[in-house]
């Protein structure tokens, strides 16, 4: 189902501060990087130099650059085309530089054309005229924006006794002094000149404009959700004046920490951290509880403290920490520090901390309370909960061992399971576990009986999974969670043992500049947050019901529909892939990757696309899983163009090229047109002397086509065959499994 994601006309707004001062330098035919001209003898009588730079800097453009003609001592004219219109200068500027590289024809070989210019964007071109034998030499042409608007940043908004300290910074390209910045937060408004040296101001900047472009404020406010907006004044040939706002939450709760706890004795503990109320610059009070109740009286947090006056360096003129040693038996306790609101002010007392303060005479821990087991091909997933009683010191490791074959693991504190390979399959083992605190090994709780058994090859039309068009996500997150629990369950309940699966989730399209997806087919927005929240429970769900031997691959899907870019890729592998795959560890057979319906109909490039691919692998180990389409790519011969400039070798770097081993290719497999298709697309890559593609399986949307009523989908044991028999009919695509099959609905 090709469901296109609806574009946000609003996704370019938010906090991108500004456009890049700086353009690239025009792409210049036959021209060098480093001085010199070109060797072959066709060219030695034509003129030769560079165009260094082309930007746009205190109110102007500039481009800058060297030209030689080497039969004429005469400067060489070039000829710019600057939007049209035909400008000609002569490269007879000072360029010592170009003149120590070719001392014969003298140093006066620079050009650097000024001109002011309005907004818009317009082609640059540029021509070197050749005076006597050969000919001129034609650089090309680029296209240059010019942006007269200010350019600010909103950097700082924190509370401080009475409001807020709102801070940024601000630039003009038509002028290098200081600009009027007008903030609001609320109805209170202030005009000030941004002219403090600011580390925040883009480096891109410096070269023309410096640092004093920063400002820093306090604006009357109380605490709570507040709109914090700021403008600044245009200097010159801009449009009017750029503003930008942003909604902040600004607690009045107290702030701080607890530092440590440390036991004196067999009857006392020291407490220490630093606390502070944002309400006023006086020193807080604190509250020590252990085991949720009251430990004395509040005391006040009044010592010196490098860590407050690092964090809130506007509240140092008093001390905001403290160092406390109280009565407490020699038992295990929780100690907490509570940060006492002062009376008469907005906000509510806070934690600020909390920690086990250990017994005073710990002992070994007690068995875990479960130990389970989850075979596989010659290996064991052994997984477990914590002891109910830990002896008094928190768990610092685990050891696992496996009978017979007597191996032995020690793992961290943190750890609840790990793989034991290197088994016999068909061979029962048993695995023992225990905890170890700082009183020693405790007691082994010991799993049932299990023999690894290999899952077999695919051979046959693999038993089909469900995945979804993920629509009805809300960005509620107890909502969300509930709802994908249930889904997840429901799913796995589905699957039987000896398999393996995937599961796509199918979400829609990215958003940068929200931080988030939009739904496929809508436009409803999500986070990227309430993204992972909501894979988080489908994973939960799924493994309460999963079935042993029957391991299975959540792949999180977007597409190269809305935003597609290396940076966007970077984003969909650490902001939804990376945190849901440390979140699955706790889950013996499971594991996540990332996947992305990438089709030539939809807006990115192929260009974009692979940038895209680029981004993701390069910043997560986690698998990739291609579920798109060819459309448009022969169905009889390789090596063939695609719709919209797309290629077969495109599709081929995308759907395992660029990364063989990390690949699983889940084409969309709704006609019988769609497996020749992929055949050839494989042979693509054999032909140019590269690894055949690998296909996990079939993608269809039966299901989905079924609930709308407007589309067809193969079967998917039907679209199984097709795809096995296309890759089958040539020794150079052929596989010897194909596990998956997977059938798309919408929620």
């Amino acid at each position: 189902m090709r469901r296109r994601s609806i574009p946000n006309p609003l996704r370019y707004l938010g906090t991108r501060p500004v456009l890049a001062v700086l353009a690239s330098t025009l792409a210049v035919v036959g021209a060098i990087a480093a001085v010199g001209p070109s060797a072959s003898a066709a060219s030695i009588h034509d003129p030769f130099g560079h165009v260094d730079v082309v930007e746009y800097r205190n109110g102007a453009l500039h481009i800058k650059g060297w030209a030689e003609d080497r039969d004429s001592t005469h400067s060489v004219y070039v000829h710019l085309k600057v939007n049209g219109k035909d400008i000609v200068v002569l490269a007879n500027q000072p360029r010592a530089d170009v003149g120590k590289a070719y001392p014969a024809l003298g140093p006066n070989r620079g050009f650097d054309f000024v001109q002011q210019r309005n907004n818009g964007t317009f082609p640059i071109c540029a021509t070197f005229s050749n005076r006597g034998p050969g000919r001129s030499l034609a650089l090309g042409c680029r296209y240059f924006t010019v942006d007269n608007n200010p350019r600010i940043g909103l950097t700082t908004v924190t509370r401080i006794p009475g409001g807020l300290l709102v801070g940024g910074w601000a630039v003009d390209p038509n002028a290098t002094g200081p600009v009027d910045v007008t903030l609001n937060v609320d109805s209170v408004q202030k005009t000030l000149s941004a002219a403090t040296p600011s580390v925040a101001v883009p480096s891109s900047y410096l070269p023309f404009y410096g640092k004093a472009h920063g400002f820093l404020a306090g604006m009357a406010s109380a605490a709570g959700t507040r709109q914090v907006c700021m403008s600044a004044a245009n200097l010159g040939a801009g449009s009017g004046p750029t503003a930008f706002c942003q909604t902040v939450t600004i607690s009045a709760d107290p702030a701080g920490s607890l530092a440590s706890v440390t036991r004196t004795s067999d009857t006392a503990m020291s407490v220490s951290g630093w606390a502070l109320d944002p309400d006023t610059a006086r020193s807080s009070t604190v509250q020590i509880t252990v085991d949720g109740v009251a430990l004395g009286s509040p005391f006040p947090a009044a010592a010196a403290s490098a860590v407050a006056t690092t964090a809130y360096p506007q509240y140092a003129a008093n001390g905001h920490g403290f160092t406390k040693t109280l009565a407490v038996d020699g038992g295990e306790h929780t100690v907490c520090a509570i940060g006492v609101n002062y009376a008469n002010t907005a906000g509510q007392n806070s934690t600020l901390g909390c920690t086990v303060l250990y017994a005073a005479h710990p002992v070994a821990p007690a068995q875990p309370a479960t130990v389970s087991v989850w075979p596989g091909n010659t290996t064991v997933a052994v997984s477990w909960t914590a002891p109910t009683l830990d002896g008094g010191a928190p768990v610092t490791g685990y050891v696992v061992t496996s009978t017979p074959a007597t191996k032995t693991v020690t793992l961290a504190g943190s750890a609840t399971q790990t793989t034991i390979s290197g088994l016999k399959n068909g061979t029962n083992y048993t695995f023992s576990v225990s905890a170890v605190n700082l009183a020693g090994t405790g007691a082994v709780r010991t799993s049932a009986a299990v023999a690894p058994t290999p899952i077999p090859p695919q051979v046959t039309p693999a038993p089909v999974s469900t995945s979804h068009y993920l629509r009805n996500l809300t960005g509620n997150l107890s909502n969300d969670a509930a709802l994908m629990k249930a889904m997840g369950a429901k799913d796995a309940g589905y699957n039987p043992s000896g398999h393996r699966y995937v599961v796509l989730l199918q979400i829609g399209g990215q958003d940068m500049s929200r931080g988030g997806v939009l739904l496929s087919a809508t436009s409803k927005f999500v986070t990227n947050a309430a993204v992972v929240n909501a894979m988080n429970a489908y994973l939960a769900g799924y493994a309460s019901k999963q079935k042993a031997y029957a391991p299975m691959l959540l792949a999180i899907g977007t597409n190269n529909d809305v935003d597609v870019s290396s940076s966007a890729g970077a984003v969909w592998a650490n902001r939804v892939v990376n945190p849901v795959r440390s979140y699955a560890a706790r889950f013996p057979g499971i594991s996540v990757g990332g996947a992305n319906d990438i089709e030539p109909g939809f807006s990115a490039t192929a260009a974009e696309s692979k940038s895209w691919l680029s981004g993701y692998l390069a910043n997560t180990s986690a698998s990739f899983v291609f579920n798109g389409s060819a459309d448009g790519c022969s169905t009889i011969t390789y090596n063939s163009r695609c719709n919209n400039g797309w290629s077969m070798s495109a599709l081929q770097w995308l759907g395992g090229g660029a990364a063989p081993s990390r690949t699983i290719n889940l084409p969309q497999i709704y006609n019988t047109a769609m497996p020749l298709q992929w055949k050839y697309i494989s042979y693509t890559g054999v032909k140019a002397g590269k690894s055949k593609l690998y296909f996990g399986g079939p993608l269809t949307e039966v299901t989905a086509c079924d609930q709308v009523g407007s589309c067809g989908s193969l079967a998917n044991t039907v679209a199984w065959q097709r795809l096995w028999s296309a890759l089958s009919s040539s020794a150079a695509t052929r596989q010897s499994t194909m596990p998956h099959g997977t059938d798309l609905r919408i929620n």
